[in-house]
């Protein structure tokens, strides 16, 4: 069968390995967005007052289908899936505390999703070869944003927190662009570019002035 005209596969990409490609695209994904609210009601009133207590990351959840020749076999690519959820200690930047499986985004055509991580995958295997090898296997992702998309400039970032801060395990996302610098990202993030060096331990960089384009460095989140 002939590829329809401006066909577009699907992908995750997959932070330290190359592009996993979706052998099917998803039929339909979902972008789901929680804010926290304190609902207290006031003694005589019939309205309540509410207080907004912060916003929750956004969450894509999809499912994909892969399904292979009959003498074909699908552990290979939910192998990697599943590899897509372990610990990475490569990310750990001479820190073995602060390993953690890699971050992703899916792309599909002019789309592609905010800076994630995978919380949930979960795969069922549905058609097998006679010797018990799997060809069909459905796969459902749960995704959680870990960076701001920068497709909607609109989000309130977090207030800067103060010099005296340290790193914690939690990480955020930044893809390197034209005209960037340490500084420039540690402000970008932090409110402060002095804390660079918060970004260059976590990533193992030796030479701040040499940051190459397109290259995902992972940003510390900070508390006091």
């Amino acid at each position: 069968m002939p590829t329809p005209t401006g066909f577009q596969q699907a992908k995750l990409v997959i932070e330290g390995s190359g592009p996993l490609a979706c052998w099917f695209n998803p039929n339909e994904y979902s972008i789901s967005k929680t804010n926290e609210w304190t609902i207290q009601p006031i003694v005589g009133s019939s309205l309540p007052t509410a207080q907004f207590g912060g916003g929750r990351s956004r969450q894509l959840s999809l499912d994909l289908l892969f399904h292979a020749d009959p003498d074909g076999d699908v552990t290979p690519v939910t192998d990697r899936l599943f590899a897509m959820m372990e610990v990475d200690s490569s990310l750990a930047s001479g820190n073995r505390n602060q390993a953690r499986p890699p971050t992703l985004t899916f792309s599909w055509g002019t789309y592609t999703s905010f800076d994630a991580v995978c919380r949930s995958l979960s795969v069922q295997f549905t058609l097998f070869r006679p010797d018990g090898t799997p060809i069909r296997a459905l796969a459902k992702l749960e995704l959680v944003q870990v960076a701001k998309d920068p497709s909607t400039p609109h989000g309130t970032p977090a207030k800067p927190q103060n010099p005296t801060t340290r790193a914690t395990e939690r990480l955020r996302a930044h893809v390197v662009c034209d005209g960037d610098s340490l500084q420039s990202i540690a402000y970008r993030h932090y409110g402060d570019a002095t804390r660079w060096r918060a970004i260059a331990e976590t990533n193992g960089i030796d030479d701040p002035t040499r940051l190459a384009r397109g290259t995902r460095l992972a940003v510390p989140l900070l508390e006091t």
